[in-house]
């Protein structure tokens, strides 16, 4: 899928609470999901990778962001 909508006012009421570094995150553990249109690995070290998270706070930004804001099944990260 190349095109999402984005509803800004529904995307700030849930991600008020976010730092800037877990909005990047977010941001693009989106557009991984949507891109490739199946469940992110639930591998951590193959997310790091894809996302170029290379500092110990980048890879804490991904880890809580998938824990917060994605649900994970036996397939990997999913959101509904």
């Amino acid at each position: 899928m190349n095109y999402y909508n984005f509803h800004i006012g529904d995307y700030r009421r849930d991600t008020t609470h976010l730092s800037m570094l877990e909005h990047g995150a977010y941001r693009q553990l989106l557009d991984w999901l949507y891109l490739d249109e199946k469940p992110i690995p639930r591998e951590t070290e193959v997310v790091f990778r894809r996302l170029s998270a290379r500092t110990d706070d980048e890879k804490k930004a991904i880890e809580i962001v998938l824990s917060e804001m994605f649900e994970l099944t036996e397939k990997g990260y999913v959101q509904h």
